[in-house]
């Protein structure tokens, strides 16, 4: 459970555990008549029993956000018990009681914004989260060039812009940093698989393990820096339907196409999800404060967080899935208002603070909407955080740049539009080579899901997941060239031509996904 709390001002960062039981506190007396209580997160001996594998131990419950605000937020995480009833998951009982108690808790000063599960994690027993790139990956076309003398150059695939007017910076966009919250390998494990002789001509592969060995910061991994907890899954398989698999290289085949459109940004790849693509909003606020207060103290001066992730239901299923079989204390329409927006306004209030602070962040959409297309429905809206205001969301096309059959719309009006650029499409479908529609990109795990080996360290992968980065990196050249976020936003989501006389704007150029098109395209050479 996660508690937003609003501060009358910046706390020391050594009070913030005193805060959260103070809070903590506040909170039990309300919900003890009910026989619940909030624990500190990660504490008690049920934390390690109750779950398989072992939860990792927690160092911090509370995180400090909101720089720029005179009355910062924090959020604080809790775990719930019962202390009578062997309830399969007490966290929506104690948040339904918390809530008819708002106003008396601000009597006392304690104002609370959102109260919210740990979102990425569905209720216990089943740690499954629905989502994931939309196929799994798989071998990418072996294509070979002619040797050049004795001599085999590094070749394998680079994006290139079709549009005109995108001005990339000279300079490779080498005044931003660009974090890339995912999953990650060990450095070591990178620079192991780079010495292999069959991946020695992957010239991507290669770059990155030169920029991770020269220590000056081009390409970093954080790899243990948040505990995480192995037992979450998600992943599909090619016809859409719950597939886990283990998916370490996502967020490196992401850094990796980040690296190839912004060659001298800096990278770093945070580990949030575990090696199955599972997390919870724990590593997210983790990563996203530690990130928001880099660039309060100016440790960072130009930042873009690329989010190939999604949390929560999507806006339209939400409630459905929040007032399944709940009892409340009320069920009126005000109240149900209420909880549904108590339930993510910590979350898109944490987005806001990183946007005030001048971060550019991309967001995927999901890849939600294969049945729907299937049955000629209206896609799916976009996933959290990439529906948020603040957020650059972005969605698929395919290499003919029409829609990725799996593809969420972009936007959720009244929104301003999001983005749409290469993401592949579904097994079966071809480029105008005949190729697979898929992006590729670095992948080092010695064999591909399908128990396939990996010869080349190039795996094809469809989603947006691998939309995002392109945008990513293409967002890392504006704002090398002094744009803002704001203004980079808006260049990117808006075509910025009238049609037809329309005074009121035009349509976006990507109607069934609310999207401005991006033209991305991957070619093979040296």
């Amino acid at each position: 459970m996660v508690v937003v709390v609003q501060l009358p001002r910046r706390p020391a960062e050594d009070a913030l555990e005193l805060l959260a039981e103070q809070v903590r506190s506040q909170l039990n007396a309300l919900l003890a008549p009910h026989h619940l209580m909030l624990e500190p997160y990660g504490s008690g001996s049920h934390w390690q029993e109750e779950a398989k594998p072992p939860r990792p131990p927690i160092r911090q419950r509370a995180f400090l956000f909101g720089y720029h605000r005179q009355q910062p937020l924090v959020a604080i995480f809790y775990q719930v018990r019962h202390l009578e009833q062997a309830l399969i998951d007490p966290m929506p009982l104690a948040l339904a009681y918390l809530q008819v108690h708002l106003d008396e808790l601000a009597e006392r000063g304690l104002r609370l914004v959102s109260m919210m599960p740990n979102w990425l994690v569905t209720a216990a027993p089943f740690y499954y989260s629905i989502g994931g790139p939309a196929l799994p990956p798989r071998p990418a076309p072996r294509l070979e060039l002619p040797a050049i003398g004795a001599n085999e150059p590094p070749l394998g695939w680079h994006i290139s812009f079709l549009d005109q007017g995108l001005l990339l910076d000279p300079e490779g966009a080498s005044n931003v940093l660009v974090a890339v919250l995912d999953t990650a390998v060990e450095a070591e494990r990178l620079l192991r698989a780079a010495d292999r002789p069959e991946f020695r001509r992957n010239w991507l592969l290669q770059r990155l393990a030169a920029d991770l060995r020269n220590g000056r910061g081009l390409f970093q991994i954080e790899y243990d820096r948040y505990p995480l907890w192995e037992a979450i899954r998600t992943g599909r398989d090619r016809y859409g339907e719950a597939l886990y698999y283990p998916m370490p290289d996502h967020g490196l085949f992401v850094a990796g196409l980040i690296r190839d459109i912004a060659p001298q940004a800096r990278i770093r790849l945070i580990r949030i999800l575990n090696d199955y693509g599972g997390g919870d909003l724990y590593g997210l606020f983790a990563a996203l404060t530690g990130l928001e207060r880099e660039l309060f103290t100016g440790t960072i001066r130009r930042l873009v967080v690329n989010l190939s992730l999604t949390t929560l239901p999507d806006a339209r299923r939400l409630p459905y899935v929040w007032f399944d079989d709940r009892r409340w204390p009320s069920r009126g329409l005000a109240s149900a208002i209420s909880a549904l927006t108590l339930l993510e306004d910590g979350l898109r209030l944490l987005f806001e603070s990183l946007y005030a602070q001048g971060a550019l962040l991309v967001a995927a959409a999901g890849n939600d909407s294969w049945p729907e297309t299937r049955q000629g429905k209206r896609r799916r809206p976009p996933r959290a955080p990439a529906r948020y205001a603040t957020v650059v969301s972005v969605t698929s096309v395919n290499s003919r740049f029409e829609p990725s059959q799996f593809a969420n719309v972009a936007a959720m009006p009244p929104v301003n539009g999001g983005v749409a650029t290469f993401g592949g499409d579904v097994e079966g479908v071809r480029d105008s080579n005949d190729l697979p529609d898929a992006v590729r990109g670095v992948y080092i795990s010695p064999t591909f899901p399908n128990g396939e080996p990996n010869t080349t360290g190039w795996a094809d992968w469809s989603g947006s997941s691998f939309a995002a980065p392109i945008v990513s990196g293409l967002a890392a050249h504006l704002l090398a060239q002094g744009w803002s976020a704001a203004n980079t936003m808006l260049r990117m989501t808006s075509s910025g031509e009238w049609h037809g006389g329309l005074l009121y704007g035009s349509p976006p150029e990507v109607p069934a996904l609310l999207a401005n098109l991006i033209r991305a395209q991957q070619r093979f050479g040296l």
